[in-house]
């Protein structure tokens, strides 16, 4: 595996993928150490009906899982904002 592919994400790269993510939750996702793959993959199945493996048994990595939580949680409070 390279380097690239297992150092964490930088504060640029997660908003490359999170336009609009506030301050508090890009820094909330550096702490995970959440690589930019891992990211891309959390808010891939954010925005794609939920994470479909655990139909199939297989656990969502532990970064992914964290990334995943903060996202759906900044989400559900986004919605709640809006009504």
């Amino acid at each position: 595996m390279t380097q690239a592919k297992t150092k964490p994400a930088s504060q640029q790269e997660i908003r490359s993928i999170l336009h609009d993510a506030d301050d508090d939750l890009v820094l909330a996702i550096l702490e995970t150490g959440a690589t930019y793959q891992e990211i891309k993959q959390a808010a891939g199945w954010l925005d794609d009906s939920g994470y479909m493996g655990n139909k199939r048994g297989k656990p969502m990595d532990i970064r992914v899982a964290r990334v995943h939580k903060l996202l759906k949680q900044d989400r559900d409070r986004m919605e709640l904002y809006e009504r």
